[in-house]
């Protein structure tokens, strides 16, 4: 078990966050959540090159100051392997694009897991549309590195492994169990079964979590799912949406469309359940505003009557900026771009928005 620890920003990151439940108790838990890591071969020149804290430091003091901090890691962090799963002497921390590429195969240095570590990420997603883009070896390989990097994952699993592993944390708040899945491999095969798959294995989805939600957790479910660049989710989105709060889920916070969606309150066994349908990217070179325009999601987690629940709920809006090859990311600014992006984060995700004017201490 990974234990979270309350630490000093453990109140309010900037001001009193949305409410959703009551709480039963003063302690809280506080998550930071962002979307894709997509390392483009302009980030990753970049990365690279100047450190990866250079694209997206402005989000580290909310990623810090996070009791526990989520990303979705887009892709394999295999070291050495080329596409295809073919093996080649490893070139190093450099976009060579042929060992460390990028879309529509992806492949990371592992020095990415340590920036992401020191960015202030505790756990990253790996069940996505690109986890076997080095095949089930170079999928063996990212889940190794991750460990040895010390940082910790959820997802997809080692060849040989049941393939529903929940990662189970006690913190403040009571138990909390995070499970994630994905609504496809690329048509990638996955001979081993080490992809949990949200869709295709809807029984085992909802069987683990029925099973976490009774064991006392509060379970948050991390689908990668919808279509991308839409911004309002799919009827399949939905659907499952409802499922998974039905049957106990704390929360939902998706990945994979690329652009913001809206948030739905569902009402749950215990109370409301913040459905994310999309975060959006994290750091990614996709230039058009609804690509570069995300949220960095904000939770207050507390104990309720029945376990642990969502207390609050709020964003912090960032954006990625593009001069020239030299991308980084933004939070805050009066440039007429990230108030548009703003805007549009306003009407997707209405009554929410932090409003920060500065990052958390």
């Amino acid at each position: 078990l990974m234990i979270v620890a309350a630490g000093v920003a453990e109140a309010q990151v900037c001001a009193a966050v949305p409410p959703v439940n009551a709480c039963a108790g003063a302690a809280r838990v506080t998550m930071a959540l962002a979307g894709d890591v997509l390392v483009h071969q302009a980030l990753a020149w970049r990365g690279y090159a100047r450190g990866f804290s250079s694209l997206w430091g402005a989000a580290e003091p909310y990623l810090r100051a996070a009791d526990l901090a989520v990303v979705n890691l887009e892709g394999p962090v295999a070291a050495g392997f080329a596409r295809g799963g073919r093996r080649l002497a490893d070139p190093g921390p450099v976009f060579d694009d042929a060992v460390y590429t990028d879309y529509p195969a992806f492949n990371y240095h592992p020095v990415l897991i340590d920036a992401l570590r020191a960015a202030g990420v505790d756990v990253v997603t790996t069940a996505n549309n690109h986890s076997l883009d080095r095949g089930a070896a170079g999928l063996d390989a990212t889940l190794a590195a991750l460990e040895a990097g010390g940082l910790q994952h959820v997802g997809a699993v080692q060849g040989g492994e049941g393939r529903w592993q929940p990662l189970r944390l006690r913190s403040a708040a009571g138990p909390l169990s995070l499970i994630a899945c994905t609504f496809s491999t690329n048509g990638i095969a996955d001979p081993r079964g080490q992809v949990p798959r949200c869709y295709d294995d809807r029984a085992g989805l909802l069987a683990l979590l029925r099973a976490e939600a009774a064991a006392g957790a509060g379970v948050l479910v991390l689908p990668h799912w919808g279509q991308e660049y839409r911004l309002e989710p799919d009827a399949a989105q939905q659907r499952l949406a409802r499922e998974l709060v039905a049957a106990g889920a704390m929360a939902v916070i998706g990945t994979h469309p690329h652009v913001p969606q809206p948030w739905e309150m569902l009402a749950g066994a215990t109370g409301a359940v913040p459905v994310i349908y999309s975060t959006g990217n994290f750091i990614a070179a996709q230039p058009p505003l609804e690509r570069a325009t995300a949220p960095l999601v904000w939770l207050e987690l507390c104990a309720g009557a029945a376990g642990p629940l969502v207390g609050a709920a709020g964003y912090v809006p960032m954006q990625m900026e593009f001069d020239g090859a030299d991308p980084s990311l933004v939070i805050g600014g009066q440039d007429a771009r990230f108030q548009a992006g703003r805007a549009l984060l306003a009407r997707l995700i209405p009554g929410r928005e932090l409003g920060c004017a500065a990052a958390p201490a």
